[in-house]
C-alpha cells in the first residue's frame, strides 16, 4: 500500500493496539504461557524419545500467540479451522521457499508464472481470507448478542473503529491487514528460531556459552522471563548474529 491516509490510519492502529507498551505489557502472559506450552511440548518430546521439529513446534507457538492476539483463540489446536489454517500456512511456506526464475530473470519472466507459484500462492491466499471471513462472522454475530462482552483482542478493536469511528478501514482492509501481520509473525519467528538452533548445534562452544550463561543468570530449574533478556548478552548476541546470517524473508524485499 502506497503511503496515504489510510495507510497512516494502520500504522497508528499498530502502535496503539499492538506494540504499544502498555498493551504489550497486557500480553505479556499470553506469550508467557505459550512458550510454557512449547517447553511442555519439548520435555514431552525428550521423554519418549522422540526428534523434535524445530519448524513446527515454533510455528505452532507462533501461530498460537498471533491467532490470541488477534481473534482470542487458537489456531494451532486439534480444531477444524486450526487444521485448515495449518495447512495454508505450511501452503504458503513451501511456494515461498521454491526458486522462482521470474525473480532471477524479472525482464523476461516477470509476467509469467512459468511453474505456477503465483496461481498455487493465490489459491492458498483465497483460502486465508475465507477463513477470516468466517472469523469475522463469527464475532459479528456475538456481538449481536445482549450477554456479549468485549474481548478487546485486535479484531474486536478493527472492527470497532470500523463500525463505530466511522474511519476508512473496510472489511477487505481488515482482512489484508490481518493477513499482513499472520505472515510476518508467524514465519518470520519459526525460520530464526530454527535457523539458530541449527548454527548453535553447528557451533558445540557457542552452545555450552550460551548454556553457561543461562545457568548463572536464571538457574538451572528456572524459565527465561522477558523482563531477563537484558542480563543475557551472549543470547542476544546469538539472535543478532542469527538474523544476520539467515534474514527473514520481509528483510529481503527492497
Amino acid at each position: 500500500m502506497p503511503v496515504s491516509t489510510k495507510w497512516i490510519n494502520l500504522t497508528k492502529i499498530c502502535n496503539l493496539h499492538i506494540f504499544a507498551g502498555q498493551k504489550l505489557d497486557a500480553n505479556q502472559y499470553l506469550r508467557h504461557k505459550k512458550v510454557e506450552q512449547l517447553l511442555a511440548d519439548v520435555h514431552d518430546s525428550s521423554d519418549i524419545g522422540e526428534a523434535i521439529d524445530i519448524d513446527t513446534a515454533v510455528l505452532k507457538t507462533a501461530v498460537n500467540l498471533m491467532s490470541n492476539t488477534v481473534f482470542s483463540i487458537d489456531l494451532a489446536d486439534s480444531s477444524d479451522t486450526a487444521l485448515v489454517f495449518g495447512k495454508i500456512i505450511q501452503g504458503i511456506k513451501e511456494e515461498l521457499g521454491k526458486p522462482n526464475f521470474a525473480d532471477y530473470f524479472p525482464t523476461l519472466l516477470g509476467n509469467l508464472d512459468l511453474q505456477g507459484i503465483r496461481r498455487r500462492m493465490a489459491i492458498h491466499f483465497q483460502k486465508l481470507m475465507n477463513l477470516f471471513d468466517k472469523l469475522i462472522d463469527m464475532w459479528l454475530e456475538l456481538r449481536k448478542m445482549n450477554d456479549y462482552i468485549s474481548s478487546n483482542d485486535l479484531l474486536d478493536t478493527l472492527l470497532r473503529i470500523s463500525q463505530d469511528d466511522n474511519q476508512e478501514l473496510d472489511r477487505k482492509h481488515i482482512k489484508h491487514f490481518i493477513f499482513d501481520l499472520f505472515t510476518a509473525g508467524t514465519e518470520t519467528t519459526t525460520s530464526t528460531s530454527e535457523w539458530a538452533m541449527a548454527e548453535l548445534l553447528r557451533n558445540r562452544k557457542t552452545l555450552l556459552e550460551a548454556r553457561r550463561e543461562l545457568q548463572q543468570t536464571i538457574g538451572q530449574k528456572k524459565m527465561v522471563d522477558e523482563s531477563n533478556i537484558t542480563c543475557l548478552p551472549y543470547l542476544q548476541a546469538i539472535v543478532k548474529e542469527t538474523l544476520r546470517l539467515h534474514p527473514p524473508v520481509p528483510l529481503l524485499v527492497p
